[in-house]
């Protein structure tokens, strides 16, 4: 494992357990601000350097941006607290999912930063949160296939999920094709999931982020930060689970690169190899990645790399329905709209955003048999493929 690397995941693990840093030669803090910064970690970061070294000059980029940070997640929380108050007023079931739900578990819960707050809804119930969301600020936004993004002027972005996996990850949507079907009310008309189902959740999504593209170091330090929490998970039944998604071997490599991490086991090729690709991804994946991922997903099912290219291609120039209509709100009226309504979007893209289409349309037409037969033997290393229909 790199250096700079092993020198990071330590003054994680100093922050989450408390313990003395261990630094393997100098510091470079300018690298360590930008892997910290890259991956959204960077209050966790400053804790465990403020803690052990003080407050040197070397640390004060890092304070700078913690305490910034602790303001959005401040206005994030309050806000939260306002949805589930109106959303208990209104007898609106929910469920908070991901950051808003595993911070809670962090050593400072403002250490655990959230690029948006997620929670599960009832579809049926939309009508009525359509109507008292804009109490609270908040406007529509996009629609996804398995989100309903909102957003107030402070830039706090809302996703209430329909579904807790998209549909076009079919494997993995089969397991969660009920939504609601491991939730149980812990308040009311707040709900949660058992701490085994939630860990089920927790590594199945972001198991998904990996083979869509990759994840960031959170995905893991929130696995490691929830056990931490939950000493007495049933794994026997976990481990039942995750062999009905196909998932089990993928999550023993996981477990393995989680305890050189942060238990000082001995590294193995697997575990640096995946070490390497995660910090590598930052927090969100490389865009090329994502491009050779979805693509490799529809030639699984197409069995054609054409045909994978010419889909790609043609969703990036047909939006669905779905998400035109929140673009463009005269279509919710106006449905037959919707061929003009895509020359619009064009000309505004050509005009304001020619250099991202360019780009992107560059990486899908770069794509061939043999990129993608590469990244699914990436894939197969650590034991996840597409599923073939």
């Amino acid at each position: 494992m790199k250096k700079t690397y092993r020198n990071l995941l330590d003054i994680i693990k100093s922050t989450l357990l408390d313990v003395p840093v261990k630094i393997d030669g100098d510091l470079d803090y300018s690298e360590l601000f930008d892997l910290s910064k890259n991956h959204k970690i960077i209050p966790l970061v400053f804790m465990g350097l403020y803690k052990h070294f003080g407050d040197i000059p070397e640390v004060e980029q890092f304070r700078n941006f913690t305490y910034q940070s602790i303001f959005h997640d401040q206005n994030q929380l309050y806000l939260i607290n306002e949805i589930e108050k109106i959303f208990s007023d209104y007898n609106i079931d929910y469920m908070l999912l991901k950051g808003a739900s595993i911070k809670k578990y962090y050593p400072a819960p403002e250490t655990r930063l959230m690029g948006d707050v997620d929670i599960l809804i009832k579809e049926e119930q939309y009508k009525v949160i359509k109507k008292i969301l804009p109490q609270l600020g908040l406007h529509e936004m996009k629609e996804t296939d398995h989100e309903l993004n909102w957003c107030n002027n402070s830039g706090i972005l809302i996703e209430l999920h329909k579904k807790l996996i998209p549909s076009y990850n079919d494997d993995y949507y089969k397991y969660y094709s009920e939504p609601w079907g491991k939730a149980y009310s812990r308040n009311g008309n707040g709900f949660s999931m058992l701490p085994e189902d939630e860990y089920i959740y927790m590594f199945t999504h972001m198991t998904k982020h990996y083979r869509d593209g990759g994840i960031g170091l959170r995905h893991i330090i929130d696995l490691y930060v929830f056990s931490l929490k939950h000493p007495m998970l049933n794994m026997k039944y976990i481990e039942k689970e995750l062999q009905k998604l196909d998932l089990e071997i993928f999550h023993k490599h996981i477990l393995e690169t989680i305890n050189v991490w942060f238990n000082e086991k001995q590294e193995t090729k697997i575990s640096d190899y995946i070490t390497d690709r995660i910090i590598e991804s930052g927090a969100y994946g490389i865009k090329e990645k994502w491009d050779l991922a979805n693509a490799s997903r529809i030639s699984a099912s197409s069995a054609s790399v054409s045909i994978a290219k010419s889909k790609s291609i043609l969703l990036l120039i047909f939006m669905p329905y779905s998400s035109m209509k929140k673009k463009y709100p005269i279509l919710n009226m106006i449905p037959i709209l919707l061929p003009f309504m895509w020359a619009v979007r064009w000309i505004d893209a050509i005009i304001n955003k020619r250099d991202n289409i360019s780009r992107h349309s560059e990486r899908i037409t770069k794509i061939d048999e043999t990129l993608i037969e590469g990244y699914n033997k990436e894939l197969e290393m650590v034991g996840l493929k597409f599923e073939k229909k």
